[in-house]
């Protein structure tokens, strides 16, 4: 009661002082769209800052027109007209005209209570045409083109070409930035505005390339006077190598890492091109490398504030460096990385403090993240249709960095919750171990599925496959009700399964979420037996993979393969095999002229079936329609076998179909139709899904 009368107390004085602070003075803006509109008179009240107060003041005014106007510069809208109408403390209004050359002053003083700002715009400006002139034995002209906006797709919008002098400026100096990391040490890029039509916006622009000779490295100098304990890189043979800024920094970093580790934290390297004879077309540098080492330093104490909730232990056993060691920033970093590792703390600063001469203290300040944490989770697919939950996480139990998460997930279709318990770092820097506890309810296309459970799992790093790789064990009871399929009569509704589990996963993919090159492959088991505690003997096994490479302007191929086989060695049949083991193959990451399920091969009645055996491949080529936007051919195979008589396939089946995607921060949103080649009886002719997330 107490604490309510508090909160209560602590609110009315808070409204009473909200009450007495007067009103700021308001804005409007009109004239750029409704949502243009919110957000620009949002961004000049955030803009204004202080200034924007009960009264705007006359400087107030023009530097709210002054922001506006260089606002609408940036989007390429060089001759804008601002009508404002000025509120003034007695009631009067005044009006004036700004353009964009900003000649308009207003009386002082002077006190307005409302601004109303009416936007012409005007022609927006955007690059018509650039023509670029030399250096074409170094870069196509159609490759530096696209260095000033003209983007990667076919229906490239003038959002993508905009022209103001700054834009262009900025867009010749990252051209010029490339030519001299190609080795170019002296290239220049001049843009030249040949033409502007201020009727229409159209741009044109001559851009002159001019590379000069290209450096090359013919010797480097190192120190002569090395302290005790610095061992100095080796560098290979310098004759013909570029020099650039990449190999300037690069070779600084090299030596600058051989004193840290010799503990000279404040040693300053200096890596100097020396020119000397030189062509037309290449220029000869010596390069000299010249060391201030500094003090040497040893670590007097290592140290650790803010860390409230965590056990002093758990943080030494991630630091390795020691009290008397040498002093390598290089050391105390990749320290503070193994305990960012942890995921317990929101930020880790680090920080050197005098001890004794010639010593310093490691600090760690840590800021730990919240307890728990809970997030709603909202998704779609074309199956499942509307799905909802939530997760609750909680970190750092018991001051140690275990972690558990709970997630509970309902949609049309299914039903499943999640409980995790993580251990990182179990043994070593490298296993983490967890225990999860499952149950999930889901509505197949041809019966109910029913799966709870629980697993202990090992995961761990292979650096030598440069792979991700787990190993558990797994208890599950599996049951399936309202069965429809072609074997019901011969398949057990419930069954006890544990097995070992196995799998192996690189992934090489510049993004996973809008992957457009690189490439990912897994594999995985389950190996189940009666003599780890179950009632059937059966194995079964993944491996798939995936590849996306770019193909000329904007364009992208995707290309993914996947196949399974589940196995009953140890077992006279199949029959024991449980329903929810089998393969039902179908929906919009697979292949999409079905839904989930559908794909599954059929018996002679038309009932589904099964299989013990699949091998399907996606294609997919991309085109970029503009920054968000593509437009997807795709084509799926699918083959399948109810009986490993028929491995690895049996029955084939094709889709071919196009797509539209638009890209977000959790994947793309797509809306894609499959149309089926070869449907059997009973399938349908084709399946529109809108769903989230690529779909391999």
């Amino acid at each position: 009661m107490i604490t309510l009368v508090c909160l209560a107390g602590l609110t009315a004085r808070l409204g009473a002082a909200e009450a007495s602070r007067p009103a700021p003075a308001g804005i409007k803006v009109a004239g750029l769209g409704w949502w243009d509109d919110r957000q620009m008179k949002f961004s000049l009240e955030r803009m204004l800052g202080e200034s924007h107060g009960a009264v705007l003041r006359a400087n107030a005014v023009e530097d709210a027109v002054f922001l506006l106007m260089s606002s609408l510069a940036r989007e390429g809208y060089l001759r804008p007209t601002v009508q404002t109408r000025i509120t003034l403390q007695d009631g009067r209004t005044l009006d004036f005209t700004f353009d964009h050359r900003l000649r308009t002053l207003l009386p002082r003083p002077m006190a307005a209570v409302a601004l109303e700002l009416k936007v012409d715009a005007g022609v927006r400006y955007v690059l018509q045409e650039v023509t670029v002139n030399g250096g074409d034995e170094i870069m196509a002209a159609e490759k530096a083109r696209l260095f000033f906006g003209f983007g990667e797709g076919f229906l490239v919008g003038a959002a993508d070409r905009i022209y103001n002098p700054a834009r262009l400026k900025t867009s010749a100096g990252r051209l010029e930035d490339e030519l001299r990391r190609r080795g170019y040490g002296r290239a220049t890029v001049q843009p030249v505005v040949t033409a502007i039509d201020d009727t229409t916006g159209q741009v044109m622009v001559e851009v002159s390339v001019t590379p000069g000779p290209r450096w090359l490295i013919r010797s480097i100098t190192l120190p002569t006077e090395v302290p005790a304990g610095v061992v100095l890189p080796t560098f290979g043979p310098a004759a013909g190598e570029t020099w650039n800024a990449g190999w300037q920094q690069d070779a600084a970093e090299a030596v600058r890492q051989a004193y840290f580790a010799a503990g000279y934290p404040d040693v300053r390297v200096r890596v100097e091109p020396q020119l000397g004879e030189g062509t037309a077309t290449e220029q000869s540098v010596h390069v000299a490398i010249g060391v201030d080492p500094g003090e040497q330093v040893r670590i007097g104490a290592v140290r650790f504030t803010g860390a409230n909730r965590t056990r002093e232990p758990v943080l030494f056993r991630r630091v390795r460096s020691r009290a008397g060691d040498p002093l390598d920033p290089r050391r105390i970093e990749e320290s503070r990385h193994r305990l960012s590792r942890l995921g317990i703390f929101r930020r880790i600063d680090l920080d050197y403090e005098p001890a004794e001469e010639g010593e310093r203290d490691v600090i760690f300040r840590l800021q730990e993240q919240p307890a728990w944490k809970a997030a709603l989770l909202v998704g779609y697919g074309s199956y499942v249709q509307l799905r909802g939950g939530f997760e609750l996480s909680h970190s750092n139990l018991w001051g140690s960095a275990h972690r558990s998460r709970l997630q509970l997930v309902q949609s049309i279709k299914d039903a499943r919750g999640d409980y995790t318990y993580t251990v990182p770092e179990l043994f070593g820097e490298e296993l983490d171990g967890s225990v999860r506890l499952f149950g999930l309810q889901r509505e197949e296309a041809a019966f109910q599925r029913e799966e709870y459970g629980g697993s202990v799992t090992f995961r761990r790093r292979l650096p030598w496959v440069k792979a991700d790789g787990r190993l558990g064990y797994t208890y599950q009871s599996l049951r399936n009700e309202d069965n429809l399929l072609g074997t019901r009569s011969v398949d057990r509704s419930q069954t006890t399964v544990s097995s070992l589990d196995a799998g192996l996963t690189r992934d090489r993919r510049d993004n996973p979420l809008r992957p457009r090159r690189g490439y990912r492959w897994f594999g995985q088991a389950e190996l189940a037996s009666t003599r780890l505690g179950g009632q059937v003997d059966y194995q079964r096994f993944e491996l798939g993979g995936s590849y996306h490479t770019a193909w000329g302007r904007g364009r992208w191929l995707h290309a993914g393969m996947i196949h399974g086989v589940v196995l009953t060695m140890g077992t006279p049949n199949d029959l024991k095999l449980p329903v929810n083991k089998r393969f039902y193959p179908g929906g919009d990451s697979d292949i999409r002229g079905y839904l989930d399920g559908e794909a599954a091969p059929r018996d002679a009645a038309g009932a589904f079936i099964g299989a013990k055996t699949y091998v399907g491949m996606n294609l997919e080529l991309e085109q970029a329609l503009a920054k968000s936007w593509s437009v997807i051919l795709f084509f799926d195979a699918l083959g399948t076998a109810a009986e490993l008589a028929d491995y690895p396939l049996g029955e084939r089946l094709y889709s071919i179909g196009l797509g539209l995607r638009y890209q977000t921060l959790i994947g793309p949103v797509r809306l894609e139709y499959g149309h089926n080649l070869n449907p059997r009886v009973g399938d349908p002719d084709g399946t529109l899904h809108l769903t989230v997330g690529f779909p391999f």
